[in-house]
């Protein structure tokens, strides 16, 4: 027998190797040819391998397959390449199906994501035209799948075309071929009026045909009569009615646009249009009215058609589109007086729309038609005058000489229509079984940021387990998986001894369970004052923001884990009654009570947060109260005694700002802490590196902790105010805002301070958090608007003054809920500082209409100086006329 694949510089081996031999048997020759083709792929040949699979019958070749597909996935970078593109091919040429072949190909797709060269077909030339049409089919339907259709080159989208090239066979009609093949192909590939219909409805295709230029190409093909114009009209309109993102139905618009639709084709799909503008996005609705506008002027759209799809349009909010289409309305009045008064009721329903220059628009329109208006329409007019704004409504009134349900003859007083006050919400008890007490250690734990009221919860209930049984705690706690618990793998904790730099996961009640869970552990160890705290001799005492108010916590949370290995108290004296963190008198009361009559000790921080959190009642109360604790003849009786007179915990205004001077005289360091003007987290100045990581982790990266300031202080809100003004929490983090409301409901006077806060925060534009809290102090007439109004205008260093990007959506938001006063105070506080700047603000007249708005339907009163230099002004801008509006208004509200 002749050698096989004779070359110069091949293996010897593969030189040599024969097809067999008489004597041989079928089984040892083709081993003989597997092997003599592996070594040739694994040695990069793929001319070699290419011939020896050409030579085997179909079951040779069907049992190198798995060989092959193990030296593929075995590849090593040093010979990848050569090998795959030798194995590759072989492997395709040794399947003996077309689902076997087209498996191969999605196989090497998988392995390296590296096409096969169209010249790949070739190999398989031999199997017939039938047996290379499946796989093209096959092939074919795979691009369905491929994630990025519009993007890059399918991994065997060239094979597919040639494989259906040597076969004949049908052209597939699957999305993700017809999308390749216009890519590759073009419109003018012969395929291209069979596979565009089915292109039309991919997702992504209309952006596509829109930056490739196609629509041009389409409409030559509806010319020649290679496509339907009137299915290519009706399936961009399908997709139009289907919605999607702008740059894909951008695409289908424009394809409308180039195919230039006659007045016939409009008028065939005159309810089309009208569907269009009343529901589709706004580009499309308006592309829709100016198709109706077509017909209008053609005389070709029922008035009726008109009059319903009128009142869908102008019932969207979108300025822009209700104005045209009132425009468009004026004109079908002018044409033809022909159904007039179903018009006209149609226009009413832009009298309720949000922007006063579209409700002035619509009821000039009205006031222009009106003569031709049947009695029915004239009365739904005048019915519909009431939800214009008061000053048109008389404008209204007047004109139409009759009185309507908004008149002033018939109008009731204005109600400010504010939420619900929302009452306080007390906590939830402590546990009361030692499962519920593990299920919320371990999501407390586990948590990144644990509540505050959470984080109370368990800390108490921790305490007064251990009381009971600290052993049946211990064992509870062991029962825990340990992958459930963020220190797993802290070798130093293996000592036993309180680390220097305490990791933040148990920076918080995971220290009790450590020690609870850590035999032998020493609890002195434990300090007094957290260790982020200590200046460690560097004379540098942190009074960042964050870590002041944490290391309150700190000390709490090593005091009972002190006490907890000791000698554990029953329960704790400071656990919240409130959710603000308010103990109630009395239940302090009787917990000193307990106390005493148990012989027990309170914890110096746990006693000094308890009452910072005591509300102190008034008047015989507070009297009982302080009686009954100084019978108890104990320190803690004794102190709280003298608490209760005192007035408690009081803000007072000192040279360096506001002071807390009650924590000057008998609380521990922690809490002495708080009566110091704190520094914002991180400013970029000196930065004390011998400080424990678990500082600098609060001092640079920790976000506000608001509710835990709340619950360490919360009968101080207007402290706690130049506190996160004084570290610049209204600047530089903004994830204080949602809970924001929290300390609107805590206790103390507000103040200028709180104010600015809040105008701080209103001027962020973060609305998810401010307008609640805002309307709910508005609610309890605990804040003034107008002084909130005062503080949000920044000055630039231009001396213009801008308002907050979203500052109109806010206050637009609150009018809409009915709350025109409030929102008028604050444009009120705000409109002197804007008007009075150097350059105007932009939007400003949208500010403007919505403030005569607001004035109008509040009645308010007054005047503002700084409105007369633009309302004097000569012109008819939207600024310029909602200035005159707005002064007309408070000028004859005052009257």
């Amino acid at each position: 027998m002749p050698v096989v694949g004779w070359a110069p510089g091949r293996p010897r081996s593969l030189q040599t190797r024969t097809r067999g031999t008489d004597d041989h048997t079928g089984r040892q020759l083709m081993t003989t040819e597997r092997d003599a083709l592996l070594e040739a792929i694994r040695a990069g040949d793929e001319e070699l391998s290419t011939a020896l699979v050409e030579k085997m019958d179909v079951a040779a070749r069907s049992g190198c397959v798995p060989a092959v597909t193990q030296i593929l996935r075995g590849l090593r970078p040093e010979n990848e390449w050569p090998v795959f593109y030798a194995g590759r091919l072989a492997g395709l040429a040794c399947q003996s199906t077309p689902a076997a072949a087209a498996k191969w190909v999605l196989l090497i797709n998988r392995l390296r994501r590296h096409d096969f060269p169209a010249s790949s077909a070739e190999i398989l030339a031999g199997r017939g035209p039938e047996w290379l049409g499946e796989l093209a089919h096959r092939l074919a339907a795979e691009l369905d799948k491929e994630r990025k259709q519009f993007e890059g080159t399918p991994l065997h989208y060239h094979l597919v075309q040639n494989l259906i090239g040597l076969s004949g066979c049908a052209t597939p009609t699957n999305f993700g071929y017809a999308i390749q093949r216009l890519r590759f192909g073009g419109l003018t590939n012969p395929d291209a009026p069979i596979l565009v219909p089915i292109a039309l409805e991919v997702e992504g295709f209309g952006a596509w045909m829109g930056v490739l230029g196609l629509a041009s190409g389409l409409v030559d093909m509806t010319a020649s009569g290679k496509l339907d114009r009137t299915a290519l009209i009706d399936q961009c309109l399908g997709r139009l009615f289907r919605g999607g993102r702008p740059h894909e139905l951008r695409g289908f618009r424009r394809l409308l646009d180039d195919l230039a639709l006659t007045d016939d084709e409009l008028a065939d799909r005159a309810g089309d249009w009208a569907r269009l503008a009343a529901d589709a996005d706004a580009p499309t609705a308006g592309d829709a009215v100016q198709r109706l506008r077509r017909l209008i002027d053609a005389g070709r759209l029922d008035a009726g058609l008109l009059a319903d799809t009128s009142r869908d349009v102008l019932a969207r909010p979108e300025k822009g589109l209700v104005s045209a289409q009132l425009k468009h309305l004026g004109q079908a009045l002018r044409s033809n007086t022909d159904g007039a008064g179903q018009l006209l009721t149609a226009v009413t329903v832009a009298f309720g729309h949000e922007d006063n220059a579209v409700q002035e628009q619509a009821w000039k329109l009205v006031a222009r038609h009106i003569a031709a208006a049947d009695p029915a329409a004239r009365a739904q007019i005048v019915e519909a005058v009431a939800v214009l704004t008061p000053d048109l409504r008389e404008q209204a009134t007047a004109a139409l000489g009759e009185s309507t349900p908004g008149s002033e003859r018939t109008r009731t007083p204005y109600q400010e229509t504010l939420p619900p006050v929302v009452a306080p919400q007390r906590t939830a008890g402590p546990p009361e079984t030692l499962p519920e007490l593990i299920g919320e250690i371990v999501a407390t734990v586990a948590a990144p940021h644990a509540s505050t009221v959470e984080s109370e919860r368990a800390l108490d209930g921790l305490v007064r387990f251990a009381h009971r049984d600290r052993a049946a705690l211990a064992a509870a706690l062991r029962s825990i998986p340990a992958k459930q618990w963020p220190w797993q793998g802290e070798s130093h904790f293996a000592s036993g001894c309180f680390p220097d730099r305490l990791p933040y996961p148990v920076a918080g009640i995971g220290v009790i369970v450590f020690a609870l869970l850590l035999d032998g552990f020493d609890a002195e160890s434990l300090p007094v004052v957290p260790p982020e705290m200590s200046d460690n001799g560097t004379g540098f005492a942190p009074q960042c923001g964050h870590c002041v108010f944490r290391a309150a916590w700190r000390a709490r949370i090593f005091e009972a884990a002190r006490a907890v290995l000791a000698v554990p108290p029953p329960f704790l004296l400071s656990a919240p009654s409130w959710r603000t963190g308010v103990v109630d008198a009395d239940v302090l009361m009787d917990r000193l009570a307990e106390y005493a009559r148990l012989g027990v000790t309170a914890g110096p921080a746990d006693f000094d947060q308890a009452l910072l959190r005591v509300r102190i009642p008034s008047g015989p109360e507070r009297d009982r109260l302080a009686g009954a604790a100084a019978a108890l003849g104990t320190a803690e009786g004794t102190r709280f005694a003298q608490w209760l007179p005192s007035g408690g915990l009081t803000v007072v205004e000192e040279s360096t700002g506001l002071a807390l001077p009650a924590l000057r005289d008998g609380f521990t360091d922690p809490f002495r802490r708080l009566d110091v003007l704190l520094r914002k987290h991180h400013d970029g100045g000196p930065i004390n590196q011998d400080l424990p990581d678990s500082f600098l982790y609060h001092q640079a990266a920790r976000p506000l902790d608001l509710p835990q300031w709340v619950a360490t202080l919360p009968l101080v809100r207007e402290y706690i105010a130049a506190q996160m003004i004084s570290t610049r929490a209204g600047r530089t983090d903004y994830t204080y805002v949602s809970d924001l409301p929290l300390l609107a409901a805590a206790d103390g006077p507000i103040g200028p301070l709180f104010h600015r806060l809040l105008a701080n925060t209103l001027s962020r534009g973060r609305p998810d958090g401010d307008m609640d809290a805002l309307l709910q102090l508005v609610a309890r007439n605990e804040i003034n608007a107008k002084n909130v109004g005062e503080r949000l205008i920044p000055v630039n260093k231009r001396g213009g003054r801008q308002p907050a990007p979203d500052l109109l959506d806010l206050v637009t938001e609150i009018a809409r809920i009915g709350a025109h006063t409030t929102a008028w105070n604050i444009l009120a506080g705000a409109l002197p500082g804007l008007l009075s700047g150097s350059e105007l603000p932009r939007r400003l007249g949208a500010l403007l209409s919505l403030a005569a708005d607001c004035a109008s339907t509040s009645g308010a009163t007054g005047s503002i100086p700084e409105l007369d230099a633009i309302a004097n002004r000569t012109g008819s801008s939207q600024t310029i006329k909602q200035a005159r509006r707005l002064r007309q208004i408070l000028t004859e509200a005052a009257r």
